[in-house]
């Protein structure tokens, strides 16, 4: 009975680890476009700024629209570097009470946090979502004088969670594994 269980442990551990190393490589590439866009949207957005404020001061030209569009660039920057920085481990720690735990509660704490990461950027995954559909269905657009339709903007938002969703899903899959093989 023992080692039919361990078998099927042991072939979930196999499974689980071909899915994430898979995932892994894929979602290192998608990341890979989704930073060199954000890298676009970093050195864009000073010039963006720039021009915004000369058109104020020189030209009495008003642009609060910016501020919209500025707000989602922040957002998606933040979501993507979040997923990059995750993916690449170099998240900062706080470890001044963890690092007294027993290495088997860390490892533990670490899939309870890593859910609870997930859980919270899934919510503005799917909230990010029903924005953008609600803003194709209504026609949404820019009330600042530009009239723009507004999803384009919006679609960003749930790329970005979901980008960040997914490195959270497979850092899981990881802090699942170690568990599994410590076991």
């Amino acid at each position: 009975m023992v080692s039919l269980a361990r078998a099927r442990l042991g072939a979930i551990r196999g499974r689980l680890n071909k899915f994430e190393s898979a995932s892994s490589r894929m979602l290192d590439r998608v990341l890979g476009i989704a930073m060199t866009v954000a890298v676009v949207l970093l050195v864009v957005w000073p010039f963006v700024f720039t021009g915004s404020v000369v058109a104020r001061a020189y030209f009495n030209v008003s642009t609060p629209y910016l501020e919209e569009y500025t707000g989602y660039w922040t957002l998606i920057i933040t979501c993507l570097a979040l997923a990059y920085t995750l993916r690449k481990e170099g998240h900062i720690r706080v470890t001044a009470v963890v690092e007294y735990l027993s290495q088997r509660v860390r490892d533990r704490l670490e899939i309870f946090v890593a859910f609870v990461a997930l859980i919270t950027s899934c919510l503005f995954t799917v909230y990010s979502i029903s924005l953008l559909i609600f803003a194709i269905e209504r026609d949404i657009q820019c009330i600042y004088g530009t009239f723009t339709l507004l999803w384009p903007v919006y679609l960003l938002l749930p790329i970005g969670y979901g980008l960040l969703s997914l490195a959270l899903f497979l850092y899981f899959c990881r802090a699942i594994l170690v568990v599994l093989g410590k076991d």
